[in-house]
């Protein structure tokens, strides 16, 4: 047994572009999002009347962190700037020339970040890795303009496969931000005791007040303190297996939703929740776009549309004779009249 087929497999055997097109819309828009919350101060946190002026930006940010608004920082540039950045955002999110937008992107995001490192926090690095990591992959390969233009050129409906290195990345990524997290709060006392999460309900600083009267019920605080950790733990290795990726996807997203009631991190949770997708096979991306489908919650369950796996032209499929079959309504139909005929015959 090759030692290295395991190894090469993981990396590098074609799977289908499908779950990765589904993640770049959603974290497409994401960057949308945190470019339109910090627009709001943009004077304030980027340009040279706001928070750092004349040269503070770069002696602050050194030699090795460079960006163009450093060096031109009037309100007027940057404002051109950050237009132009969305415009290449929105480019990226419907898959226009996708290699190069996200290139583009991931310079601008990175300009963005080097312009005001004082301020930034764990949204914006989480948000600058993951681009990262989308400017590598074949993301634009499926659910954009690029793969419909190559569709069109093929003459086929299917989406290709493609190689999954940078994807694994992504899946590693935040395998490791969940586990190293956990680890991380194991280290002090407050989350083994199970009173962290008192202390973050009494931050006035990046706390929100929903929750305050949780502080009064000590075994609660207790109780969600460990189901948090125990939480980070979970989803560092769960959402790999198909058995209990839909239970650790739902535990994510309860996590998350805590997370944004308790603590003032826009745009975190989201993103950290938008690379769930990365992990999901095609047919558990079908069923989950159908679930987000309203039209679906109404449909009789009686009509309900052929499985996608029977659409012809589709790549995705498992592999094997069965997939052919499935690939092939004619040849259905020959085999169908092959053994009528046989029956027949020996009736």
């Amino acid at each position: 047994m090759n030692p290295f087929r395991p190894w090469n497999r993981f990396w590098f055997a074609p799977i289908s572009a499908r779950p990765l097109g589904a993640f770049r819309i959603l974290f497409g828009l994401l960057v949308l999002a945190n470019l339109a919350i910090v627009s709001f101060d943009l004077d304030y946190w980027l340009t040279d009347t706001g928070l750092l002026q004349g040269t503070e930006a770069r002696e602050i940010a050194g030699p090795l962190r460079y960006s163009p608004l450093q060096w031109v920082d009037d309100p007027v540039s940057i404002r051109l700037f950050f237009g132009a950045s969305a415009v290449v955002a929105v480019l990226f999110t419907v898959g226009w020339h996708t290699r190069i937008m996200g290139v583009v992107l991931y310079l601008a995001m990175l300009s963005i970040h080097h312009r005001n490192i004082v301020t930034n926090c764990g949204p914006d690095t989480l948000i600058l890795i993951m681009m990262f990591y989308a400017m590598l992959s074949p993301c634009g390969a499926a659910f954009s303009l690029d793969a419909r233009r190559t569709a069109r050129k093929r003459g086929t409906l299917a989406d290709p496969l493609i190689v999954p290195w940078a994807q694994r990345l992504i899946q590693l990524q935040l395998s490791l931000i969940y586990f190293n997290t956990a680890v991380l709060k194991c280290n002090g006392g407050t989350w083994l005791g199970g009173t962290a999460l008192h202390f973050v309900l009494n931050n006035t600083e990046v706390g929100r007040s929903q929750l305050m009267w949780l502080v009064e019920y000590p075994i609660v605080i207790n109780l969600l303190t460990y189901v948090a950790l125990a939480s980070e733990f979970a989803l560092a290795a769960l959402l790999w297996f198909r058995p209990t990726r839909a239970w650790a996807a739902i535990v994510g997203l309860g996590l998350h939703a805590g997370v944004l009631f308790t603590v003032n991190v826009p745009i975190f949770g989201e993103v950290m929740t938008a690379c769930y997708l990365v992990f999901l096979a095609p047919d558990e991306l079908d069923s989950f776009l159908r679930f987000m489908n309203p039209r679906s919650w109404l449909r009789h369950k009686g009509h309900s549309p052929l499985p996608l796996a029977t659409v012809p032209g589709r790549v995705d499929l498992a592999s094997g004779l069965a997939g052919r079959h499935q690939l092939d309504p004619t040849l259905n139909r020959t085999r169908a009249t092959i053994e009528s005929s046989d029956h027949d015959r020996d009736g």
